[in-house]
């Protein structure tokens, strides 16, 4: 079975994410920088293809040259020019709210701290 994964990297601190795709073994190797979080599994019915959606959650945007980036970018300012998967990925309506959601417990979470 072919398994891939993308992962978004999702800043706390500005509310923006990194687009990158890799392998899903990559994904759990080398990018274990912040918290991640499973946001959609795809199964071919076939069953000879996986494909997971992920977002990592770090505190705050950084660079990088180990894997292809797009950009930081907003969810409501993405670029145009976008791989149809990650474009349908990010216009799927149950992903950006779990994606919102996730901001929203953190700004919870941080506001909370600060009381």
């Amino acid at each position: 079975m072919q398994q891939r994964a993308g992962l978004l990297f999702l800043s706390k601190n500005t509310k923006r994410i990194l687009l990158i795709l890799e392998d899903a073994e990559l994904l759990l190797n080398n990018f274990s920088v912040g918290k991640i979080l499973p946001i959609e599994l795809y199964l071919s019915e076939d069953r000879g293809f996986e494909y997971g959606t992920y977002i990592c959650l770090v505190d705050d945007e950084f660079l990088t040259t180990s894997a292809a980036t797009i950009s930081w970018a907003a969810l409501n300012h993405l670029p145009k020019q976008l791989h149809t998967g990650l474009k349908n990925t990010l216009s799927n309506t149950i992903i950006r709210t779990k994606i919102e959601t996730i901001l929203e417990l953190e700004n919870v979470k941080h506001t909370a701290k600060i009381y």
